[in-house]
């Protein structure tokens, strides 16, 4: 079964609002505050919604390549140097497809401050994704949570 052009319609509307009533009212719908919500339940447009949402969404794969792509690119080869001057080769880098590197790009009277994401904060992130650091400790005995007993208290 496909989706009708209404229903459609009411995919996109919703995935802009995130809101059924609102989209089903911006699609024309009768009574939106009753259809909205049953609409967004229906199973091919729950299921178109949740195909839209798996295609922008980004992966754990993708994330972890963009981190490590801030952790270790060399940012020299794209740098032009000329009187004095340093400049982004902006072109390159977008061949290279490293613009994500870039956090800002901000024009002062000495020329344009260039801001890179950190590379350390990057290769942390990474660390932690990878089990290097732990923020929580469980200590425990033979499998059991280690319990200990302060004198005056009752068991309760």
């Amino acid at each position: 079964m496909t989706l009708t052009s209404k229903r459609r319609v009411f995919v996109e509307e919703y995935l802009r609002c995130w809101n059924a009533t609102e989209a089903a009212r911006r699609v024309g719908y009768k009574h939106p505050n009753k259809l909205g919500p049953r609409l967004v339940k229906v199973g091919i447009i729950a299921e178109e919604i949740k195909r839209r949402i798996a295609e922008k969404a980004m992966a754990t794969d993708e994330i972890l390549l963009r981190l490590a792509d801030q952790a270790r690119t060399d940012m020299g080869p794209f740098v032009i140097e000329s009187d004095d001057n340093l400049t982004l080769d902006w072109e390159k880098l977008k061949e290279a497809g490293l613009t994500h590197l870039v956090k800002s790009l901000t024009p002062t009277r000495y020329g344009t401050k260039i801001e890179l994401h950190d590379a350390q904060a990057a290769l942390m992130h990474l660390a932690r994704s990878h089990g290097m650091f732990k923020d929580r400790m469980d200590i425990t005995s033979g499998g059991e949570p280690i319990v200990q007993k302060v004198k005056g208290f009752d068991d309760v």
